[in-house]
């Protein structure tokens, strides 16, 4: 048990001075996150990014990797990926909304630990104020 309460106090101690240095940039963050506007911008800026790269022309080349494939000679990398999954684009985008989501709820949770860390590291420093000043004085 003693070496537990020692990494424990050792833990606090150390995460003690960025838990009290809050930052409230983190926090706006993690609420951004959270937020459906700035989700929805993210998956469609997500959206965009994937069609650019979806747009690529793979035909030509395709018969080399796949020549018994259903590659078209014109087909994009979109191309394919409709014929596999008509709905691929609508999963992406929720995902990626989803992700952001998750992402806000994690940060938060993160910043709220970190609170709890230095509530804690608070409490362990007054309980060994008096131990600390016995042994100043020793000295």
């Amino acid at each position: 048990m003693r070496p537990l309460f020692i990494a424990a106090a050792a833990l606090c101690a150390i995460a003690a001075p960025a838990a009290a240095q809050t930052d409230s940039k983190a926090e706006a963050a993690a609420r951004a996150l959270e937020n459906p506007m700035v989700q929805e911008g993210v998956a469609l800026m997500v959206d965009q990014i994937a069609g650019i790269v979806l747009d690529t022309r793979v035909g030509p080349l395709a018969h080399y990797v796949d020549p018994e494939g259903d590659v078209r000679p014109n087909d994009t990398l979109g191309d394919i990926q409709r014929r596999r999954d008509p709905h691929f684009q609508a999963k992406l985008h929720a995902g990626t909304r989803n992700a952001v989501r998750t992402a806000g709820a994690v940060a938060n949770d993160a910043l709220a630990m970190g609170d709890e860390l230095g509530r804690t590291a608070a409490r362990l420093q007054a309980a060994l104020a008096p131990l600390t000043a016995m042994l100043d004085t020793d000295n």
